[in-house]
Protein backbone atom coordinates (compact mmCIF):
# COMPACT_ATOMS: atom_id res chain seq x y z
CA UNK A 1 0.00 0.00 0.00
CA UNK A 2 1.35 3.38 -1.05
CA UNK A 3 -0.46 6.63 -0.23
CA UNK A 4 0.55 10.22 -0.96
CA UNK A 5 -1.32 12.90 1.01
CA UNK A 6 -1.02 16.58 0.19
CA UNK A 7 -0.96 18.99 3.12
CA UNK A 8 -0.32 22.57 1.99
CA UNK A 9 2.86 22.50 -0.13
CA UNK A 10 4.39 19.42 1.50
CA UNK A 11 3.48 15.85 0.64
CA UNK A 12 3.19 13.08 3.21
CA UNK A 13 4.02 9.59 1.98
CA UNK A 14 2.75 6.45 3.71
CA UNK A 15 3.76 2.94 2.71
CA UNK A 16 4.50 -0.56 3.96
CA UNK A 17 8.12 -1.71 3.79
CA UNK A 18 10.23 -4.65 4.86
CA UNK A 19 13.12 -3.78 7.17
CA UNK A 20 16.35 -4.82 5.44
CA UNK A 21 19.70 -5.48 7.14
CA UNK A 22 22.93 -3.61 6.46
CA UNK A 23 25.39 -6.49 5.91
CA UNK A 24 28.19 -6.75 8.51
CA UNK A 25 27.14 -3.49 10.22
CA UNK A 26 24.18 -4.42 12.43
CA UNK A 27 22.16 -1.56 10.94
CA UNK A 28 18.90 -1.64 9.03
CA UNK A 29 16.92 0.40 6.54
CA UNK A 30 13.72 0.53 4.52
CA UNK A 31 13.46 1.35 0.83
CA UNK A 32 11.66 4.57 -0.13
CA UNK A 33 9.43 3.39 -3.02
CA UNK A 34 9.64 6.61 -5.05
CA UNK A 35 12.34 8.40 -7.03
CA UNK A 36 13.22 11.31 -4.73
CA UNK A 37 14.72 13.31 -7.59
CA UNK A 38 11.31 13.26 -9.31
CA UNK A 39 9.37 13.83 -6.09
CA UNK A 40 11.58 16.46 -4.42
CA UNK A 41 13.99 17.65 -7.13
CA UNK A 42 17.10 16.63 -5.17
CA UNK A 43 19.11 13.56 -4.22
CA UNK A 44 18.96 13.84 -0.41
CA UNK A 45 15.87 14.83 1.54
CA UNK A 46 15.60 15.68 5.24
CA UNK A 47 12.33 14.34 6.58
CA UNK A 48 10.11 13.70 9.58
CA UNK A 49 9.55 9.96 9.56
CA UNK A 50 7.55 7.48 11.60
CA UNK A 51 8.02 3.72 11.78
CA UNK A 52 4.79 2.13 13.10
CA UNK A 53 4.06 5.53 14.68
CA UNK A 54 7.48 5.92 16.35
CA UNK A 55 8.91 9.33 15.30
CA UNK A 56 12.36 9.89 13.82
CA UNK A 57 14.05 12.86 12.10
CA UNK A 58 16.36 11.67 9.35
CA UNK A 59 17.05 11.69 5.64
CA UNK A 60 16.16 9.78 2.52
CA UNK A 61 19.47 8.99 0.80
CA UNK A 62 21.20 6.91 -1.84
CA UNK A 63 23.76 4.65 -0.17
CA UNK A 64 24.60 2.50 -3.19
CA UNK A 65 21.66 0.11 -2.77
CA UNK A 66 20.11 -0.90 -6.10
CA UNK A 67 16.62 -2.05 -7.02
CA UNK A 68 16.27 -5.48 -8.68
CA UNK A 69 16.19 -3.75 -12.09
CA UNK A 70 19.53 -2.03 -11.35
CA UNK A 71 18.05 1.43 -10.80
CA UNK A 72 19.02 3.67 -7.88
CA UNK A 73 17.25 2.82 -4.64
CA UNK A 74 16.71 5.49 -2.00
CA UNK A 75 16.68 4.35 1.60
CA UNK A 76 15.82 5.49 5.12
CA UNK A 77 17.91 4.15 7.98
CA UNK A 78 15.99 2.77 10.95
CA UNK A 79 17.94 2.99 14.20
CA UNK A 80 18.29 0.01 16.51
CA UNK A 81 16.59 1.88 19.37
CA UNK A 82 13.53 2.47 17.16
CA UNK A 83 13.49 -1.17 16.02
CA UNK A 84 13.57 -2.22 19.67
CA UNK A 85 10.74 0.19 20.62
CA UNK A 86 8.46 -1.13 17.88
CA UNK A 87 9.57 -4.73 18.36
CA UNK A 88 10.70 -5.23 14.77
CA UNK A 89 13.93 -6.36 13.15
CA UNK A 90 15.19 -7.07 9.60
CA UNK A 91 12.66 -9.19 7.74
CA UNK A 92 9.66 -7.62 9.50
CA UNK A 93 7.17 -5.32 7.80
CA UNK A 94 6.66 -1.77 9.08
CA UNK A 95 4.32 1.11 8.25
CA UNK A 96 6.35 4.18 7.28
CA UNK A 97 5.25 7.80 6.96
CA UNK A 98 7.54 10.45 5.50
CA UNK A 99 7.15 14.23 5.32
CA UNK A 100 9.82 16.56 3.95
CA UNK A 101 11.01 19.22 6.43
Amino acid sequence: MHVILRNSEKKTYQFQAVIEPVPDKGGAYVRFPYDIRKEFGKGRVKAEITFDGEPYCGSIVNMGVKNPDGSICYIIGIRKEIRNKIGKQPGDQVTVTVKEV
